[in-house]
């Protein structure tokens, strides 16, 4: 509930900034979007996803720490990627997607070297 009002009275403060001082307007629209995004990862993601990881059972928590990783990596850039598009930065926003996509890749891979070394050295055995 608490962030639905604050989500109003950002609108609010906004719309009066907008009037008041267009020329400000997207600034503090920026700031108020990191702000809010911080506010939401620590106050509510992290909170609860530390909540999901305590019933996990140790055997996956691994894969399931990097699953949360990859949807809170996902969400912000999401966030950035359409913020940028919004100020016409198309090429940014693209070059954040890639980022985004290589950088979980990239994780997810080094989590599964050892299974790829098992795997290959299992089929070099029976070639």
């Amino acid at each position: 509930m608490i962030v639905y009002l604050i989500i109003i009275l950002a609108f609010i403060l906004l719309q009066f900034m907008k009037e008041s001082y267009p020329r400000l307007h997207s600034v503090i629209y920026t700031i108020y979007i990191f702000l809010f995004l911080y506010y939401i990862i620590v106050s509510i993601l992290i909170p609860y996803f530390q909540e999901v990881i305590t019933i996990v059972p140790t055997p996956l928590l691994p894969v399931v720490k990097l699953l949360l990783f990859s949807v809170i990596l996902l969400f912000v850039s999401q966030i950035v990627e359409e913020l940028l598009l919004e100020y016409e930065y198309t090429s940014l926003a693209s070059m954040m997607s890639f980022t985004t996509k290589a950088i979980i890749i990239l994780v997810w891979v080094n989590h599964m070297k050892q299974f790829y070394e098992k795997f290959f050295s299992i089929m070099g055995l029976f070639t």
